[in-house]
Parts: C-alpha cells; sequence; structure tokens
C-alpha cells in the first residue's frame, strides 16, 4: 500500500518533473490520477500507473500521459540485504545512459538496428533522497506505457520456438553494442562501465545476503531429491558431476554463482534478469508473437552473455524442446549478434576484428558458462510452475521474513514432484552438454 506522503509525490510533484525533463516547461498539468495494480507488482518494486493531462499555456493544446512509475519497495533492512539501492541505481544508467549510448553508437553508424525497439523509453530517471516522497535512497523511473503499443504478458513460463527467438535475436543485438564499442573505442566504453556499480554475489567484504539464502534453498532442495531418489543420477558422467557439485557448492553455492562473473573477452554490459517476467510480447492477428521489449534491469552484472541466455533457456525451455531446440536457438542469437556487429562495424564475418566470436568459440564460451541458467532454475522455477497459492506463500515470507522456517518449507515443495523433475532434466542436459566442467575447474 503507498502511503499518503508518497501518493502526494506523485499526484503533485512527480508530473510536473516530467514535463520539466522532456523539456516541456509551458506545459502545466491540468489533471492527474495515480493507480497501483497489484498484478504489476514485483519482489523489490512496486509499479504505479500514472494518467495525467498537461495543457500549454500559449497555445492551449492538452496532452495525455499515460505512465507507469517503477519505485522501490521494502523496509532498510530489505533494500540492505537485497542491495536495491545499488540494483535501481544501475537500472536508471542502464535506461538513461547506456541505451541512449548505444543507441547514439547505432546512428553514427548508419545501423538498421533501431534501439527504440528494446525497451521501453524513460521520461524521468533519478536516484537520491526525496524528502518529498521519503527519507530512504530512492530511485524513481517513469516509463512509457509498453501496452498502449499492443505489448504485453507471454505464456507464464514455458515458451515456443516463435517467443524464444524473439528473445533470443532482441538481446543479441544488445550485446552486440558492447563489442562493437569495445572495439571502436574501448576507453570511452570503460568509462560507461565505470558509472555501473558492480553487482557480484561474493567480494572480499560481504556476501549478496538474499541470493546467498535464495540459491541454498533452491539447491537444498535438489540435492535432498536426488538423495531419495538416486537413481535420477542416470549416467557414470551425470553422476560424478552432480557429486562433485554437491560436495563443493551444495552448503554455499553463491560460491560458485560469482565463478560465473570472471572477466573474460567475452564480458560485456549484460541485462542480467533476462527471463520471461521480464519482457512483453505483440502478437498479430493470429496470436503469433512478432516483437518483444525487454524491461527490468535492475539486476544488470558485468559478465558472460550466457548469463543472460542460460537464464530464460533453462527456464522457459521444456524437456524436450530443450534438446531438440537448444542449438538452434543459439544460432538465432549468433547469427543476430554478427548481424549487427558487421552492420555497425561494415565489415564481414570473417574481419579479425570478429575471431573471438565465431560460432565455435561462442558455443564454447556458453557451454561452460550455461550452469548459471541451472542455478537459477533451481531457486527460481518453483516460483513460476508453483500453483498461484503457494506462489504467494514464497512471495509473502521472502518479503518478510526470507530466514524463517515457512520459507524454507515452501522453497521445497513448491510446484511438487514435477518441478523437482524439470530441474534433474535441466541439470542432466547441461551435464551433457559439458558445462559442468566450471564446477571441476580450479577455483
Amino acid at each position: 500500500m503507498t502511503d499518503a506522503k508518497k501518493l502526494e509525490f506523485l499526484k503533485t510533484i512527480l508530473p510536473g518533473r516530467i514535463l520539466q525533463n522532456i523539456n516541456l516547461p509551458d506545459d502545466q498539468v491540468v489533471s492527474v490520477n495515480v493507480t497501483t495494480p497489484e498484478h504489476l507488482d514485483g519482489f523489490m518494486s512496486t509499479i504505479h500507473r500514472l494518467l495525467f493531462t498537461a495543457k500549454n499555456k500559449q497555445s492551449g493544446k492538452t496532452t495525455d500521459y499515460n505512465l507507469m512509475v517503477k519505485v522501490i519497495k521494502g523496509d532498510d533492512s530489505f533494500r540492505t540485504s537485497s542491495r536495491a539501492t545499488v540494483q535501481f541505481n544501475n537500472e536508471r544508467i542502464l535506461y538513461t545512459r547506456v541505451v541512449p549510448r548505444f543507441k547514439q553508437l547505432l546512428q553514427e553508424h548508419k545501423s538498421a538496428v533501431d534501439a527504440d525497439e528494446w525497451c521501453p523509453r524513460v521520461l524521468y530517471g533519478v536516484s537520491g533522497k526525496f524528502p518529498e516522497y521519503s527519507d530512504q535512497q530512492e530511485t524513481i523511473l517513469v516509463m512509457e506505457n509498453m501496452t498502449l503499443d499492443g505489448f504485453k504478458a507471454g505464456p507464464r513460463n514455458d515458451l515456443d520456438e516463435a517467443h524464444l527467438i524473439l528473445m533470443a535475436k532482441k538481446i543479441a543485438q544488445f550485446h552486440a553494442c558492447s563489442y562493437a564499442m569495445k572495439i571502436i573505442n574501448k576507453s570511452e566504453y570503460d568509462k560507461l562501465v565505470d558509472e555501473l556499480i558492480p553487482l557480484n554475489f561474493v567480494t572480499k567484504e560481504e556476501v549478496f545476503e538474499s541470493y546467498a539464502l535464495l540459491f541454498k534453498l533452491g539447491v537444498g532442495r535438489v540435492v535432498e531429491y536426488v538423495e531419495d531418489h538416486p537413481n535420477v543420477l542416470d549416467s557414470e558422467s551425470f553422476k560424478k558431476d552432480f557429486v562433485a557439485f554437491k560436495t563443493k557448492y551444495g552448503t554455499e553455492p553463491i560460491h560458485l554463482m560469482q565463478k560465473f562473473m570472471k572477466k573474460d573477452d567475452y564480458t560485456i554490459i549484460l541485462h542480467g534478469d533476462y527471463n520471461r517476467n521480464n519482457v512483453l510480447f505483440k502478437y498479430d492477428d493470429q496470436d503469433k508473437p512478432i516483437d518483444v521489449r525487454m524491461f527490468d534491469f535492475q539486476e544488470h552484472r558485468m559478465g558472460s552473455p550466457a548469463i543472460d541466455l542460460a537464464f530464460f533457456m533453462c527456464m522457459s525451455m521444456p524437456t524436450g524442446l530443450r534438446e531438440r531446440f537448444w542449438d538452434p536457438l543459439l544460432k538465432h542469437y549468433h547469427d543476430s549478434l554478427m548481424e549487427t556487429l558487421t552492420d555497425i562495424l561494415k565489415c564481414s564475418t570473417d574481419d579479425p576484428r570478429l575471431k573471438p566470436y565465431t560460432y565455435k568459440n561462442f558455443i564454447k564460451h556458453l557451454d561452460y558458462n550455461s550452469l548459471y541458467g541451472g542455478m537459477v532454475a533451481m531457486h527460481f522455477l518453483p516460483w513460476m510452475l508453483a500453483p498461484d497459492e503457494e506462489c504467494a506463500q514464497l512471495a509473502h515470507h521472502f518479503a518478510t521474513d526470507m530466514y524463517s522456517k515457512e520459507m524454507k518449507h515452501w522453497t521445497k515443495v513448491s510446484g511438487g514432484e514435477p518441478v523437482d523433475l524439470r530441474l534433474i532434466e535441466i541439470l542432466r542436459y547441461l551435464s551433457k552438454r559439458g558445462s559442468f566442467a566450471i564446477v571441476h575447474a580450479d577455483d
């Protein structure tokens, strides 16, 4: 629930600041309405719908605005454990600095790719303390309402080939801009990256507490299921991989997550939370998906493109489709990546500057890092596949006391055995691809 002070800010102060930010100082707000749709609430954010009408003082022309306002939720303790202030500030920088700079890059090099087709336009984005709103550190993002352009949520979790291809191609365009900037102007790229606060899972000083718990609970569920059903380890190689994983990371899986953050030639600016929850699709008259937009960059990280790819591929490719379509989907991604890169650089695919990004090299790199998706699935898939009432229990205990026995219970049982088997099938497939190599590698 939004308290009176915050609601007053949203109604009486924010619309005027939006108009100032988009260079319309002569427009005056004449009416405002704020609603807070419950179905848009995230684990860490509250989304308000802001509708207001502005009238130009000189011409008398009126303009209607239908916008979405994203703010952080939770008390200081929750925000600290989830590093919410860091995440939301990074998201603001992605929207207001990174995406616009990538857009400029594309325009400068006369690319056919349009960055306006990636994500919603942000009309206002600020981070800091705003006494008129609250006494906490805040980030306030005001974005266009993509539903007005026909975009809507896709299937709850499992996606077919058409949805998956759109997601792969879109994120490839975004990734390509990092690689292109590193080639064209590495110093400028580094300055852009320096504006973002690293969001590591583990540092010398601290552990990302909320994720340490979530991964521990998710992995614990799978380990317990395997102990009760050892026959699911149906090959010597899978058994070897899983035992090594359990031995090295079964109690503190957060340290494996940090291994995926290793910097190398493939490290780029990522979305960081690229999954079906954070995209909207547009459909044609036959209900076929024809376009996709991404949003929610708050979990941005610097790392391997596998972090974005393996996340949605492990989460949204059911057994059967996963085995049949994994490689073809990666080919769609790589084709889009190279098409965007060569378009920006105005070169051919055999240009020496692109040698690290050949399909063979890319697949080798992606396979080594794809267990990231399996790790995310172990903690997140139960939320997505569980009945609504179980998901509500998870969300409630995560927000109120993530360390409670109730949180542990609902993580263990949500979705039942079908979720357990789905997770085993994901890990089995990643084992066949050699993605447990990162577990066996020396630290």
